[in-house]
């Protein structure tokens, strides 16, 4: 079976690419979907017609890749839309300084992995390629590890005040969010 899915890697990788023009995101969703497979091999071993199969499994992928990206693209505009018209700085110092403080106790509540990766890739701007080679496990391993603590902060963060800041952050600029990531 490994065999099989290391013959079909290249194919699956080079067509990912050829539609999202990123070669470590191609590599992330290759992971996917060989992943997919892997999970569910005993099927995959009876399909007569491996390579449609997979290259099927390739397409719904990029689909659902690109429909995310949708998403969050509309995401940002709602939050855009109901952003204040005002400059309130005050305002705006105490809900940055809420949400830090607020997401600071969410990454110290982390397990240690997920702290670990959550760190070295927004206070280092690490990739995650860069994160798997450090800690010595598979990007894979790693984008998992952030995804969850991702998934934890936003559960557990008051949504308004992440919105809130994710706007300050938006508006202020890259400056801004540097600053807020090196107080957590």
């Amino acid at each position: 079976m490994e065999e099989l899915l290391e013959k079909y890697r290249n194919r699956i990788f080079g067509f990912m690419l050829k539609y999202v023009k990123i070669p470590e995101l191609a590599e992330d969703l290759t992971q996917e979907v060989l992943l997919k497979i892997w999970k569910n091999r005993d099927r995959f071993l009876t399909i007569e017609d491996k390579e449609s199969y997979m290259l099927a499994m390739t397409r719904n992928m990029i689909r659902d890749h690109f429909k995310k990206l949708t998403k969050e693209e509309k995401y940002k505009k709602e939050v855009w839309r109901h952003l204040p018209q005002s400059d309130n700085s005050l305002i705006q110092t105490i809900q940055r300084d809420e949400m830090t403080d607020n997401i600071k106790q969410v990454v110290n509540s982390l397990p240690h992995r997920q702290r670990e990766i959550y760190n070295l890739n927004f206070h280092t701007s690490m990739s995650l390629k860069e994160i798997s080679e450090q800690l010595d496990i598979s990007p894979f391993t790693a984008k998992n590890h952030l995804a969850k603590a991702l998934k934890v902060i936003r559960s557990k963060i008051n949504p308004e005040s992440f919105l809130t800041g994710l706007v300050i952050i938006g508006y202020f600029g890259w400056e801004m969010a540097q600053a807020i990531l090196n107080i957590l």
